[in-house]
């Protein structure tokens, strides 16, 4: 009979140091409900690790009972905790600390935004410092650093700049200086981004590739759909937040746009002579609903450039606006199965 999710993490935390051994003696096992954009996950957390005393890796819960109740064996869930912890351990960056005190510089070079959804994060933005941008909020984030796995990166919360004596507005300039150049804004064809994905590192002969690059050409601009990212392809919706690069890309396809949040990594544009906002807005809710993970959800609205005024406003306000979506939600308690 399977333990029950209480009962569950009552043994990992009795048991967890076990299965992590030597130099994990004196950690502390705790469990905290963590805001994260678009939701509150329970996380568990490993306090007090030997040189990372002002960090600690994070694992959802519900991930780690799910992991038990696959593997119907406690030992065999434990131990791929365990290695699970210790790898975030050894990948875990330092923080840049100087005589005792963050180093300032490292931090103020490494401020970048991205955007959440406002409604849905009512919670999380209590706490941190922010701006609002139509449905949306302009949040910050500190790169703490990468590696080939990807990057690490911590949202600034209020006491955050208050530790590094950020208001919200030298956070906004400092994070519209270093995006830029920390994730440059990008801007493609969506035939452009699909030939990338069929074609990147394909066997497939060249006189192939050149077909379907020609076919792709004959696409009038104005009929185009465009990808607004960055070249990381990570939280990439804040590239909205550069007016230019819309007002390029309007006088390109020679007309005021339409912007459908297809993520909180990228947006697609169209031409705003392709169909009337609500019928394009009722497709976003049901992408998001269906294939996005409510983790990177953005909106369920339309936007409209103007290029005339160079203006970004929202366009549609159907009656789906939360993006949340309650029936995904697991129930994990299934004790006794």
């Amino acid at each position: 009979m399977n333990m029950n999710y209480e009962e569950f993490k009552e043994r990992v935390q009795e048991e967890l140091k076990d299965y992590l051994g030597n130099g994990y003696e004196n950690v502390e096992v705790i469990f905290r409900d963590a805001l994260k954009v678009n939701q509150t996950l329970e996380q568990l957390s490993i306090m007090g690790i030997p040189g990372h005393e002002n960090a600690s890796p994070s694992i959802p819960v519900k991930a780690v009972y799910e992991d038990y109740l696959e593997k119907d064996s406690f030992e065999e869930a434990m131990e791929h905790l365990a290695d699970t912890v210790k790898e975030a351990v050894r990948r875990m960056p330092h923080t840049p600390i100087k005589d005792g005190h963050l180093d300032m510089r490292d931090v103020e070079n490494h401020i970048f935004f991205t955007l959440v959804n406002t409604e849905q994060n009512q919670d999380l933005l209590k706490n941190v410092p922010h701006r609002e941008f139509e449905d949306l909020s302009v949040v910050y984030r500190w790169n703490v650093g990468g590696d080939g796995e990807g990057l690490y990166t911590n949202i600034v919360n209020n006491d955050f700049a208050k530790q590094i004596g950020k208001s919200e507005a030298e956070l906004f300039e400092l994070a519209k200086a270093n995006t830029k150049e920390m994730f440059p804004v990008t801007v493609q064809n969506m035939n452009e981004v699909i030939a990338d994905m069929i074609f990147d590192g394909s066997p497939i002969d060249s006189d192939m590739k050149k077909e379907f690059e020609a076919t792709v050409a004959e696409v009038p601009d104005e009929r185009a759909m465009y990808v607004i990212s960055n070249k990381a392809k990570i939280f990439g919706a804040a590239s909205l937040l550069y007016e230019e690069k819309l007002f390029e890309l309007a006088n390109k396809v020679n007309s005021n746009l339409y912007i459908l949040p297809s993520s909180v990594h990228e947006c697609i544009a169209i031409s705003d002579k392709c169909g009337p906002a609500e019928e394009l807005a009722e497709m976003v809710y049901e992408i998001n609903s269906e294939q996005v993970e409510i983790s990177e959800r953005l909106s369920n609205q339309v936007y409209h450039y103007d290029r005339d005024e160079r203006k970004l406003s929202l366009c549609t306000d159907t009656p789906y606006k939360s993006i949340g979506d309650d029936d995904r939600d697991m129930d994990i308690d299934r004790g006794g199965r």
